[in-house]
């Protein structure tokens, strides 16, 4: 059995090292994501002059000036990791991400659709091969996965056994980075087939259904101003401060308040929502209050372990040198199927 899972491991480690390398490689790279952005684009990540920081009515205010044939989707104050605030404007099937000033809420400019940061992006999700490129990718999810459940088999009868230092620089890479490689596999797997992991987590777990709750039907009104929404949301939270605002897309749309303790949001921070109905201003109650079960748990860090945005430099630090393990891994288990060959 042991000589089997040897052989499994070989093969897709020779098969898929290459492409695991290159997903790991630019994941590692992606961790840094929003500083490589600072680092292309400064202009877009720095405000006009220290001091406070302008309220989202003002910034939205701006954008939908800056681009009055677009839909304003919604705005984002500026965290720590990203000094000025987000903003987000659709026109039919184009998507604008655009950067406004902190301490005036002007527009800076738009994220390019094009560039170094973008192509890393695509090259890591979709292998620049679109919707095709991200089946492949969560193919390749199963086989890391694969690799690290058959890594550990082999590892672990004979570990006191070896004496070659390639092979014990192999075997100590692989089981300590094993929980990342296998956490990297389940969880990229789970976005490119959403529908098949929720079925599974669900089957172990039960999920809660929450979905967002709609405005009333709007008969001929017309929705509230934005200023007038957001300063009823504002009496809901007093203490925090405004996070995020969602604007509604379609007549049956809430519109959706987020606040924050602070006012400038630490990565993986709580966000308190408030739905407001956009004809009438009344507050809607959410679907559910009831506590999350361990598959919502299970749901809702998919994307935060992926990518490391939970916490500040300590842990994105962790995920680079972790991402960087699988390009140790193919180089040593190469080294090693040279020598037995």
């Amino acid at each position: 059995m042991r000589r089997a899972v040897l052989q499994v491991h070989l093969v897709v480690g020779l098969l898929t090292g290459l492409y695991i390398v290159v997903i790991s490689l630019t994941g590692a790279l992606l961790v840094w994501r929003i500083d490589l952005q600072r680092f292309a684009y400064p202009a877009l990540f720095t405000s006009s002059r220290p001091g406070a920081i302008v309220d989202a009515e003002t910034v939205l205010a701006s954008v939908r000036a800056a681009y009055p044939r677009h839909h304003v989707s919604g705005v984002d104050a500026p965290t720590t990791s990203r000094p000025t605030h987000l903003a987000y404007a659709t026109q039919g099937a184009a998507f604008v991400t655009i950067l406004a000033d902190p301490a005036t809420g002007h527009a800076l400019g738009e994220l390019p659709d094009r560039g170094p940061v973008r192509l890393l992006q695509e090259l890591h999700f979709n292998l620049l091969g679109g919707r095709r490129g991200r089946t492949i990718n969560g193919i390749g999810a199963i086989a890391l996965l694969m690799m690290c459940l058959t890594g550990v088999v082999i590892w672990w009868p004979r570990r006191r056994h070896w004496r070659l230092v390639i092979r014990d620089l192999h075997g100590a890479i692989g089981i300590w980075t094993v929980i990342f490689l296998a956490m990297w596999a389940v969880t990229g797997a789970a976005f490119v087939f959403p529908s098949a992991f929720r079925s599974l987590v669900g089957s172990f777990s039960h999920l809660t259904v929450a979905g967002a709750p709609s405005s009333t039907s709007p008969e001929g009104r017309a929705a509230m101003a934005w200023n007038d929404l957001l300063a009823r949301a504002r009496r809901m939270v007093p203490d925090q401060h405004v996070a995020r605002v969602v604007i509604p897309f379609s007549e049956r749309d809430p519109f959706l308040v987020m606040f924050s303790p602070s006012a400038i949001r630490p990565a993986g921070a709580s966000l308190t929502s408030i739905y407001l109905d956009q004809y009438s201003g009344d507050v809607l109650p959410q679907s559910t209050n009831a506590q999350p079960t361990t598959g919502d748990m299970v749901l809702a860090w998919t994307a935060p372990l992926h990518v490391g945005n939970f916490a500040d430099m300590g842990v994105k630090i962790v995920w680079t040198l972790a991402a960087l393990a699988p390009t140790a891994l193919f180089v040593t288990g190469g080294l090693l199927w040279l020598r037995r060959s």
